[in-house]
């Protein structure tokens, strides 16, 4: 899934002024106070592959401290207002609260972006990561009914189901195509560190972690995930 590092940029910049701020790298355009026009170029630098990739939306996997953390859920607060149908928003600050520990409200807003979108997978597969970290009942099941089982990531999905291996997985994100392939294989480690740490084995998701902090295009969500998930099990990030 793509994850724009530029887009957090452009919020911190913009959550600091009271006005209007303009992420230099990127020209993109953005209003703070969440009252005013939001530009149109925002879209450009999207949480994942719906939008087209303008070759913008590149930085650098890291960690986010949690004040870095509570600036974006502010600019993403002032999104939603800005339009309330906005499943990427719902999302983009689903997962900052999900790292910054608001385990609650990061499910609610990753549930809402799923409500909103029920076809895209990965908002499926990011709840299923917060309710087994909350104890909750996994419903997948039940959201697949609305995804494409027949692609990428659907054997990740499998594997979460409990229906597929990870020597499986991986061998199913192999792609001729190098660029498909790479994000395919960083997803792949990700989420099969995910499943390494929901079963306690936390050798092998720090050592899949790794893997996908240092491997990940920079525009993919899953590097900087496998930083915070390092950080958070008293590893070095992976810079």
């Amino acid at each position: 899934m793509r994850f724009s590092a530029t887009v957090i940029a452009t919020a911190l910049v913009a959550v600091a002024s009271p006005t209007f701020a303009a992420d230099q790298r990127t020209g993109i355009a953005v209003y703070a106070d969440g009252d005013r026009a939001f530009s149109d170029t925002i879209q450009m630098a999207r949480l994942d592959t719906k939008a087209p990739d303008t070759g913008s939306n590149r930085g650098s996997n890291k960690e986010l401290s949690k004040s870095d953390l509570l600036q974006v859920i502010g600019y993403y607060n002032a999104a939603i207002k800005h339009d309330p149908r906005d499943d990427d928003a719902y999302f983009h600050r689903g997962v900052a609260k999900y790292f910054s520990g608001a385990l609650p409200q990061a499910l609610a807003d990753l549930t809402q972006a799923s409500k909103i979108d029920p076809t895209y997978a990965y908002y499926a597969l990011w709840i299923d990561i917060v309710d087994k970290r909350s104890n909750g009942t996994s419903r997948l099941p039940q959201a697949i009914a609305h995804v494409d089982m027949k692609k990428w990531p659907a054997p990740v999905i499998h594997m979460f189901l409990g229906e597929a291996t990870p020597q499986a997985v991986l061998a199913a994100a192999d792609d001729p195509d190098a660029t498909t392939k790479r994000g395919q294989v960083c997803e792949a480690n990700f989420y099969i560190g995910e499943l390494a740490l929901r079963q306690g084995d936390k050798a092998e998701a720090t050592r899949l972690f790794h893997l996908a902090a240092a491997a990940c295009p920079p525009e993919f969500v899953e590097g900087p995930s496998a930083n915070a998930e390092l950080e958070a099990l008293g590893g070095t990030p992976s810079r």
